[in-house]
């Protein structure tokens, strides 16, 4: 799905089921109560069905093969996965298991959806313990993810996140002429990236050394990310005291990521992600920032010998020596429902499909395992599980439902020439006034912190930081 979509996404289902909390506790949705109307089993069986809900079609033929291979080799229950596509998928369950027809003993939804699945009685502590006691299994990222409250809700499946990708001929060409070895010229800031746009003699037929989809949060999002946080690792911190926006990293931050806009010349129009990845797979870009489709997207062109390309994937560089990137990431878990009367094999089956039926999972459906053991046709995607260990889980507090948007706004605003203090502060306002719930709320004071200047650092060699005071008095 694509990113943009998918954010969007999230942010209506949290607008819809801010309603539904209160319907679910009036209606009596209280967690393993009122189970007692949906059947059992199918007729002929004397096993009892599973039904697992999931709502992107990309996981069709994988989960019923899976189902196929599950009832053949276990006696305990049935699996019968079931396509829904309602716009409302999360209120079609809660709606289910309300009125006991039907519902789903396990789905698959993205872990911003836990806060809303727990407290509407939708959502049960896993029984696993082994897999979440450290980071042998899965990152502390996936762990974060489905984590609320101090408990583990769901089993971290598939992910989203960006990395950052690099045509590795081109990089050779850069490295020779540098005089250095391929792995030292591999960019480690921005500033690194500028200085190899500006040094190299781009052959015909390059038409950008670095482009990325500017429109699009996911992907702007590791310009911010080391220094925002939204409810604090987890996402789940509900007090204003884990909501952090405007500070001086965020603001210099916000600042050299505008800066880019003056070294590398990207159409917010017309250079869509769709555009830019073709743009790589075809030679014709140098370095981007792309999603875990890319490798996929960008095999077929070479299956089909439309590309010869040669890439690396790596964590997106940091901004500058002193200011790092931390990219965002989307889990999609598998959760059974607190409305189940079979929690107990549901967990099992949950269990055996994360860690004995997804050998093809990726194979099947182009999409990134959480798992960090997990084997991958695509070498490419190796690089996509560094940059999801070290990212941050999107929020799950509801009432941060209007933040994405904002945020989105606020780097648009910000790339087209807005002051990054002006456009930071005024997102910061407008959060801490939705998320308390007051117009009244104090607001901190305005801060003005050094300014970096890429130019600066390009001339000198090193980071230069001047007042921002100094910088207009300059002027």
């Amino acid at each position: 799905m694509n990113a943009r979509r998918r954010i969007f996404s999230i942010v209506l289902a949290i607008l819809v089921l801010s309603g539904l909390l209160v319907i679910s506790v009036y209606s009596g949705g209280a967690r393993n109560e009122g189970k007692t109307t949906q059947s059992d089993t199918l007729i002929g069986s004397t096993r009892p069905t599973l039904k697992l809900w999931y709502n992107d079609d990309a996981l069709t033929d994988f989960l019923n093969d899976a189902a196929v291979s599950w009832n053949e080799s276990h006696t305990e229950a049935r699996v019968e996965p079931t396509l829904v596509t309602d716009n409302e998928y999360i209120r079609s369950i809660n709606d289910a298991s309300l009125d006991g027809d039907d519902f789903p003993d396990l789905y698959i939804a993205a872990n911003n959806e836990l806060e809303k699945c727990w407290k509407a009685g939708l959502a049960s502590e896993v029984t696993d313990t082994a897999h979440f006691a450290d980071t042998s299994t899965f990152p502390q990222s996936a762990i974060n993810a489905v984590t609320y409250e101090g408990k583990i809700l769901g089993y971290p499946m598939y992910y989203e996140t960006a990395a950052f990708l690099i045509n590795e001929d081109y990089l050779q060409q850069m490295a020779d002429d540098a005089g250095q070895d391929l792995d030292s010229t591999v960019p480690k800031t921005m500033i690194d990236v500028v200085k190899l746009a500006n040094a190299y003699n781009a052959p015909d037929g390059v038409d950008d050394i670095f482009a990325w989809d500017v429109s699009d949060i996911l992907y702007n999002y590791a310009f911010l990310g080391s220094y925002l946080s939204i409810g604090g690792e987890t996402g789940d911190h509900a007090s204003l005291d884990d909501i952090v926006i405007y500070n001086e990293n965020t603001i210099q931050c916000l600042s050299v990521y505008q800066q880019l806009n003056q070294f590398f010349s990207i159409d917010v129009t017309s250079d869509t992600y769709d555009s830019l990845i073709d743009d790589f797979a075809d030679g014709r870009s140098v370095f981007t920032i792309a999603s875990t489709d890319a490798p996929g997207r960008i095999q077929k062109k070479i299956d089909a010998g439309e590309s010869e390309l040669n890439y690396l994937v790596v964590p997106i560089p940091d901004l500058t020596d002193s200011l790092t990137s931390r990219t965002l990431s989307i889990t999609d878990c598998l959760i059974v429902n607190g409305y189940s009367k079979h929690e107990s094999e549901a967990n099992d089956f949950a269990r055996w499909l994360l860690f004995s039926g997804m050998d093809s999972f990726y194979d099947r459906t182009g999409l990134a395992v959480c798992r960090l053991d997990y084997s991958y046709s695509d070498s490419h995607m190796d690089g996509f599980t560094g940059a999801y260990e070290s990212s941050i889980p999107i929020t799950k507090l509801r009432t941060a439902s209007n933040f994405w948007m904002e945020l989105e706004n606020t780097f648009a605003n910000v790339w087209d020439g807005t002051d990054p203090n002006d456009a930071l502060y005024e997102l910061y306002s407008t959060t801490m006034q939705q998320m308390s719930g007051t117009k009244d709320y104090h607001l901190q004071d305005r801060i003005t912190p050094e300014a970096v200047s890429i130019s600066a650092q390009l001339s000198s060699g090193e980071e230069e930081i001047e007042s921002t005071e100094s910088a207009a008095t300059e002027e």
